[in-house]
């Protein structure tokens, strides 16, 4: 296990050889001390705790406390011994030692010890965000008296500050919290009020004492709001009285980001505009130089910049929107797993209870109906409604834009194509793509849109899958991005998947992306990786699952790989136990080796009779067990 370090002990530069024998008794009973030479060049915002030597021609104006404040947000505890020589050092910290008290916390009698009201992070929710900062009133709303923090419903909310519960409401009133908890806390003789709203399922009683991380309630929506009181001494003008702004409270002990885009850049400055210093990787856990607060209300917003430093200690800026929140233990847990659906099948569209615990969902937005229909408006009442019953119980939903999005029975015939026709046909369902996009826009509904699927078949006419010359399939791509993008910038887009495997898929990708205008690009490659997997598996024929996502993701590296079907084909009949092994291993490889780099694993299919696929249920509908029950567990 790696334990945390301790605090900072900050010594002169003067010296500095004597000083730091004068503190080495301490360092050995206490372990985990970083020992920092002056703070000129250090920057101390790493370290929650600091103990400042106070010495003469160390601190601006001799005040380690002033200093550390006006410079260094992130410090939490301000630990001052003054000591004018080494051998006053020594002495104050063997009464420490003798004491067994690091930070002589039991004589604090001179005031030595300078802490900052600070609140833990509240929300088990990830990534963690702030979606709505202190005072903001976009939109002509009140101003905002907290910060609404990223929840989702049932997600636990814990205490940020320790005291004791001073109301429960479990009934709305006029302020429009919903149900909500009230917890006062003392700190430094002075008392705080912290209001949590829009809970459900609250767990503590009136009068119980709290700890800071205990588990209150859950949430009862995206987004909690967290909300600061200090009684006699707040500010006016808000739906609650004397209102603190919490942002520059909030500390979250040992925070880490990552970035969702592999090689994202660290510049010199704010903007594009600047000198590019370094990379981050998405394997990459880093610091922010920020407090914490204000960073998470960056985090994921378009035009923001963090200050971070890289873990090869590159300090600079990287644009926000590509960061998230969170420890590599939460994110280890995020869901990669999927399934793919089909809306036109019986079996096909399963209440999203019955895929609690996997992460994503797809299936084709369907146009045509197998009939050459172009009616947009009858396609959008079949699939909006399933698109939000997934989308709103946590699942990730990608749409597949396909030849049955436009051309299917619409006078195209795929063995007769040539160049011009898909040309033709790349303009008619870009214009489809944007329309449908733009019905969807702005409502948190689709994760990711795919344009078209399996484009690198052998040619061959089938229902799932037209193939296209890489060259036209650049074109046809590059129009469906614009035309999604200037409807709705934000949402990804990405390649249909590939299915020719690390040699022929991998150049046919290269080659598409060649023939595409360097700005309209794929936000991402996908594959099909059939007949991969652990290798040892009989579904596993062509090798291991490593070969595609290293070779895919080489062709767009700052990219994670999407494989948006895997799974066992034309072998309804094998034993589930065989599959079983097969699946589970073939998502734990992923999750030990590849994590970050691959956005999802999608299973084909949900249920058996969908095409050819192994489902999940058979064709009455029941789950193959252990499969169902293991994957949904992966």
């Amino acid at each position: 296990m790696e334990y945390p370090i301790s605090h900072a002990l900050v010594l002169p530069d003067d010296n500095f050889a004597d000083w730091y024998s004068a503190i080495e008794p301490y360092t050995k009973t206490f372990e985990r001390v970083a020992v920092i030479r002056s703070p000129r060049g250090n920057d101390l915002n790493r370290f929650r705790d600091v103990t400042a030597v106070q010495a003469p021609r160390v601190w601006v104006d001799n005040d380690p406390l002033g200093h550390i404040r006006r410079t260094y947000p992130l410090v939490v505890r301000v630990d001052v011994i003054a000591a004018n020589s080494p051998a006053e050092l020594a002495q104050a910290l063997q009464k420490r030692i003798v004491a067994a008290d690091r930070f002589g916390e039991k004589s604090n009698q001179d005031n030595h010890i300078h802490d900052r009201f600070v609140l833990a992070w509240p929300s088990d929710g990830f990534p963690a965000r702030i979606t709505r900062r202190f005072d903001d009133h976009t939109g002509g709303a009140p101003a905002n008296e907290g910060l609404d923090i990223l929840s989702g419903q049932g997600t636990a909310i814990r205490a940020a500050a320790s005291g004791v519960v001073a109301t429960i409401v479990r009934e709305p009133t006029a302020i429009g919290y919903g149900q909500y908890v009230q917890i006062g806390t003392r700190f430094n003789n002075e008392n705080y009020l912290i209001t949590y709203a829009h809970l459900q399922n609250i767990t503590v009683r009136l009068g119980q004492v709290i700890t800071a991380g205990d588990i209150i309630g859950e949430g009862a929506t995206d987004n909690i709001k967290l909300v600061v009181q200090k009684p006699g001494n707040g500010k006016s003008g808000y739906i609650l009285p004397d209102i603190l702004d919490p942002t520059l409270m909030i500390y979250w002990q040992a925070l880490k980001l990552r970035t969702t885009a592999n090689g994202l850049r660290i510049r010199e400055r704010a903007g594009k505009e600047y000198r590019v210093i370094g990379q981050l990787y998405i394997q990459d856990r880093f610091e922010t130089l920020e407090p914490h607060g204000y960073t998470l209300q960056k985090i994921g917003v378009e035009g923001q910049w963090v200050k971070v430093r890289s873990p090869q200690n590159i300090e600079g800026f990287s644009a926000a929107e590509y960061l998230t929140a969170g420890d590599y233990t939460e994110i280890r847990a995020a869901n990669v797993t999927g399934i793919n659906l089909d809306l036109q099948h019986p079996l096909g569209k399963p209440d999203p209870i019955r895929l609690k615990g996997t992460g994503w969902v797809r299936f084709a937005y369907n146009v045509s109906m197998g009939r050459g229909s172009t009616d947009l408006n009858a396609a959008y009442d079949l699939h909006a409604p399933y698109i939000e019953r997934y989308a709103k119980a946590g699942l990730k939903v990608i749409l597949v834009l396909t030849h049955q999005t436009y051309g299917e029975g619409a006078g195209y015939v795929w063995p007769n194509m040539n160049s011009d026709r898909w040309y033709e046909l790349a303009g008619r369902f870009s214009d489809f793509a944007g329309k449908i996009a733009d019905r969807f826009t702005g409502k948190d509904l689709i994760a990711a849109y795919q344009i078209w699927n399996e484009q690198d078949t052998p040619p061959q006419v089938a229902s799932a899958a037209v193939s296209i010359p890489a060259a036209d399939y650049g074109s046809l791509l590059a129009r469906a991005i614009r035309a999604i993008g200037s409807t709705d910038p934000k949402t990804r887009i990405i390649t249909g998947g590939h299915v020719g495997g690390p040699g022929n898929g991998v150049n046919y990708a290269k080659a598409t992306l060649a023939a595409m205008p360097p700005d309209a690009r794929p936000d991402g490659i996908a594959v099909h990786s059939y007949g991969r997997g652990p290798l040892g598996s009989k579904y596993s024929p062509f090798g291991s699952i490593d070969e595609d996502i290293i070779a895919y993701g080489k062709v767009i590296p700052q990219a994670p790989v999407w494989i948006t079907e895997w799974g066992v084909l034309d072998h309804p009949n094998d034993p589930v136990e065989d599959v079983t092994e097969y699946a589970t291993g073939f998502v734990d490889r992923i999750k030990r080796l590849y994590l970050g780099k691959v956005s999802c694993a999608i299973w084909y299919a949900w249920a058996d009779t969908m095409h050819n696929g192994y489902g999940l249920v058979n064709k009455n509908d029941q789950p193959k067990q252990p499969l169902y029950n293991d994957f949904l567990k992966v």
